[in-house]
């Protein structure tokens, strides 16, 4: 190994060394799309929402509620990839990213999100991301814990890489699609590693920006939303027209109270 005087060599323990492998095995999405959502009347939406139930939402509850809307118009969305197969999941299980300390972001998966209201989505989400939050750390010891018993490179990264392209392993760990949200202002998106889903979702924090609304332009909260499409399931012409489907459903929040029929 090539080194420089000075230079310091840090050593990963086993854990770290895991999740290296894990993001290695992650595939790399063949298309990206990028999106500005004029979120003022998801604004109004929780406004009106709270006044009436109680319950102050957030953009993510309603991006939840979204995907989960758009996924019974167009169901190849909730398809995942298995060998040579693809899986039509039976329920739609959204998979969501809670911002965490460690090197494993812990994924809270809303099962049957379509089924479900925004009232019960916010409530859901919440329990379930303070729970994975004080996980976060006992993950990675867990990981640490089972790289010990496979201190070997090549035969830990087979073992990781047979395990992320197990069906069943990726559904019940990051659901059947994913969404990530970072909620920095000053971040406009990013894109995360892709996990097995054909659909990742990456939203970005809200900004006040000027918008053009007919002839005028007003000054509105927007946020960029990047889209990662898995292309072996399905064209990327075609993810982008159910991404434009989305931006919709968003900025129109008044059909997403309820469950989906």
């Amino acid at each position: 190994m090539f080194r420089q005087k000075g230079d310091q060599i840090i050593r990963l323990d086993y854990g770290q060394r895991v999740l290296m492998d894990m993001l290695d095995a992650a595939r790399r999405p063949d298309s990206y799309a990028v999106m500005l959502l004029d979120m003022s009347g998801a604004e109004a939406f929780r406004r009106e929402y709270r006044k009436h139930h109680g319950v102050a939402l957030t953009n993510l509850h309603l991006i939840i509620k979204a995907v989960a809307r758009l996924i019974k118009e167009e169901p190849w969305i909730n398809y995942m990839v298995d060998g040579y197969k693809l899986i039509k999941p039976s329920t739609i299980d959204v998979g969501v990213s809670v911002a965490g300390d460690e090197g494993v972001t812990p994924v809270v998966v809303i099962q049957e999100a379509d089924k479900k209201s925004l009232q019960q989505i916010s409530q859901e989400l919440r329990t379930k991301a303070a729970e994975a939050v004080e996980q976060e750390r006992e993950n990675l010891k867990r990981l640490n814990r089972w790289g010990r018993w496979l201190p070997f490179n090549f035969l830990r990264r087979r073992v990781v890489r047979f395990l992320a392209n197990q069906y069943r392993v990726r559904r019940t760990v990051i659901g059947t699609v994913q969404i990530t949200s970072v909620g920095l202002k000053d971040l406009a998106f990013h894109l995360p590693s892709h996990m097995g889903t054909t659909w990742l979702l990456s939203v970005g924090g809200v900004v006040r920006r000027p918008v053009v609304v007919g002839d005028q332009v007003d000054i509105r909260p927007t946020v960029y939303v990047a889209c990662q499409v898995d292309t072996r399931v399905v064209n990327a012409v075609r993810g982008v027209k159910a991404f434009r489907r989305f931006r919709r459903l968003v900025e129109h929040p008044e059909e997403l109270d309820g469950p989906s029929e």
